[in-house]
């Protein structure tokens, strides 16, 4: 880490690109990478590290820059915890990407903060209306602040099974 904090962007970079796929990485040095102010470094690491623990991902998304929430969107298996976070402090871009992340989880409040910046998104209202897990009463909130034009998107690239519940929830 001493000397991590010696060299140049680029060469961290490249150390964190290298160590990011790696499971088994120096948990110090990945986390040190990991809170690196130039996202260069700390995206790889962000977005690929599974030796990132919840409360350090938390912490990142509470204290760091859009593009650091940006990277950390797009990680796989994203609990609740940290989607709220994202959800508070994201703006557009990083919402989308968090939207489209199939494996995150989110608490009501994580999907009520979504739908809330839907309302002046059309393409996060498109985004959130494709999710199953989506809560039912949010989805009719969602349908019914959505122009005829969004609502008829949906309905032409949606999967059957969430056509139905579009068609149901807006009967």
């Amino acid at each position: 880490c001493l000397l991590i904090a010696r060299v140049e962007t680029r060469a961290r970079a490249e150390l964190a690109r290298r160590l990011a796929p790696v499971d088994y990485a120096p948990f110090e040095v990945i986390e040190h990478l990991a809170f690196d102010d130039e996202i260069e470094v700390a995206a790889d690491v962000l977005t690929n590290s599974s030796r990132l623990g919840t409360d350090v991902l938390v912490k990142i998304a509470s204290t760091k820059s859009q593009d650091h929430l940006l990277a950390i969107s797009g990680r796989a298996n994203l609990p609740e915890v940290v989607t709220d976070v994202i959800v508070d402090r994201g703006e557009t871009k990083v919402i989308r990407r968090l939207a489209n992340n199939t494996s995150a989880r989110f608490s009501e409040a994580g999907f009520s903060g979504m739908v809330a910046h839907a309302e002046r998104d059309d393409e996060l209202t498109e985004i959130l209306g494709l999710r199953i897990d989506l809560p039912i009463k949010l989805l009719r909130d969602l349908l019914r602040r959505a122009k005829e034009a969004v609502r008829d998107r949906l309905m032409a690239i949606a999967p059957q099974s969430v056509r139905d519940e579009i068609r149901r929830v807006l009967g």
